[in-house]
């Protein structure tokens, strides 16, 4: 429960944690748990950050395989994150698992819950050395339509309430407060439209999660435009502004984590598109294939959009389309929308719903689906041919689909839907050392400033499946500890 304070006070704690979701917690956590008061602030209402909405796994290697996962995320990373980093995380990810369960839960194994065509299991890179150690574990659901995200930040939370840590919602901080020695000593905030100090002894651990809701630095900083988030909207990248303030440097800045959506006016965020069948294509806005539609790793499937025509301005690929025909539609939802903020709306299992809400077009035959949804009739009839072609032959010529992938489009009425890129979450942000002390320009580190999460995160280049709730796990303990032994 947020503390009621008055209004432009000034607070005082050890160590102060800014941004409340699931790296939050565990830092806080660990930090009160090694002596200090902690304060933890969140500017949104609702704590949670991306943890609370996802449907989320933890990356824990088992016990012996430390050093294979060692070089598998090196490998994922290109070089582009020091090994020390990715050693401490690997240390502190193989205890996730014993963590969570003394906190008063019990895991079990699982895969991907969000994923049904192509079947995904982890690890998400198995042809990279190291890939077995690469294991997953999930807090099971309490009940059925639960989110583990949800499961697991209810653990989360009862945990820092159980200790009584104050937090500060609707709190937002504006600039980080440093001594005349270059210290970071605390931050300044503001609270229901007045000031608030708070200043901590110890040090000040930045968990403020990614940049999927900043424009700006979208369009500066990711390959791709237009990228519709789909986490909390809170993701503004306050934690890089303040700490770019301080000199930090960054890394990571056009790493991201995502896929296709189907955007609407009546849902906050787009829903995932997941077919239930292999029965499928996407085209650019010419109506013509580009990828191989099932050859992409989930997270990563929007790297196929990161393509131009060097004939006309713009990505030829954003807005893609979804076809496919009355037999893949028929065997089940093409959207599992149980991760996204503020997504309550559940998908009807016939997709007829959203037949009728204008969300998936018709049409009787091809032609008629092309005046549908804009595309050049022509084309899209070639296409599609072509598409059955391959599947009659058992082989793709152009873009190399398995065998096991080509289902032919050919009983109708046929069906599209508009899709758009959609960011699960952003890595990019301060650079941090094995100790996760944010680092300056110079590879310095900050004196007393933490971060913890996806705010900085270590995934250089690919990510693995489980690495987010895994580093926001791992990573904030480390900085909770760190931060809660700097002498006040």
């Amino acid at each position: 429960m947020s503390e009621a304070i008055p209004q432009g006070e000034t607070l005082d704690c050890d160590v102060l944690v800014i941004g409340y979701g699931g790296a939050g917690a565990a830092a806080a956590i660990t930090a009160h748990d090694a002596g200090a008061d902690v304060i933890l602030m969140e500017k949104m209402p609702q704590a949670g950050g991306n943890t609370r909405v996802s449907m989320c796994s933890w990356f824990s290697p088992a016990a012996g395989t430390e050093e294979q996962a060692i070089a598998h995320i090196e490998a994922l990373c290109l070089g582009r994150t020091d090994r020390a980093v990715i050693a401490a995380y690997v240390e502190a990810a193989s205890q996730n698992e014993k963590w969570i369960e003394s906190l008063g839960a019990t895991s079990k194994v699982t895969h991907l819950l969000n994923v049904r065509y192509p079947q995904v299991t982890h690890p998400s890179w198995p042809n990279f050395p190291g890939a077995a150690a690469m294991v997953n574990r999930t807090v099971p659901p309490e009940q059925d339509g639960e989110r583990t995200g949800e499961r697991l930040w209810r653990l989360l939370d009862g945990q820092v309430n159980q200790r009584g840590i104050r937090t500060l919602l609707g709190t937002a901080a504006q600039e980080l407060l440093t001594s005349d020695g270059g210290e970071v000593t605390g931050a300044r905030a503001e609270r229901d439209g007045q000031p608030l100090t708070v200043r901590a002894k110890r040090g000040v651990i930045l968990t403020t999660g990614g940049f999927e809701f900043n424009e700006e630095m979208k369009d500066e900083y990711l390959p791709i435009t237009p990228f519709r988030g789909i986490g909390s909207p809170g993701n503004t990248g306050d934690g890089i502004v303040m700490a770019q303030k301080l000199g930090a440097q960054l890394w990571h800045m056009d790493v991201v984590v995502g896929g296709f959506g189907i955007v609407t006016e009546e849902a906050a965020a787009p829903f995932g598109i997941s077919y239930a069948a292999p029965g499928f294509i996407y085209v650019n806005t010419a109506g013509k294939r580009f990828t191989n539609e099932t050859g992409w790793e989930i997270h990563f499937a929007w790297q196929a959009l990161s393509t131009i025509d060097p004939r006309a301005p713009g990505f030829p690929t954003i807005p893609l389309y979804g076809i496919c025909d009355h037999e893949t539609l028929r065997k089940g939802a093409i959207s599992l929308t149980g991760a996204g903020y503020g997504l309550t709306y559940k998908w009807s299992a016939d997709n007829s719903a959203e037949i009728a809400r204008g969300w998936i077009k018709q049409g009787r035959t091809i032609g008629e689906l092309a005046g549908q949804i804009g595309l050049p009739a022509a084309t899209l009839e070639k296409t599609l041919t072509r598409y059955n072609g391959f599947c009659d032959a058992g082989a793709d010529s152009d873009f190399h689909r398995r065998k096991d992938t080509l289902e032919s489009l050919a009983t109708p009425p046929y069906y599209a839907v508009e899709l758009w890129p959609r960011i699960v979450n952003t890595m990019g942000g301060p650079r941090r050392d094995a100790k996760a002390r944010v680092l300056n320009k110079a590879g310095q580190p900050i004196p007393r400033l933490y971060s913890a999460g996806e705010l900085g995160s270590l995934w250089g280049h690919l990510y693995c499946g489980g690495g987010n709730v895994g580093e926001a796990l791992a990573v904030g303990r480390i900085a909770g500890a760190n931060a809660a032994a700097e002498p006040p």
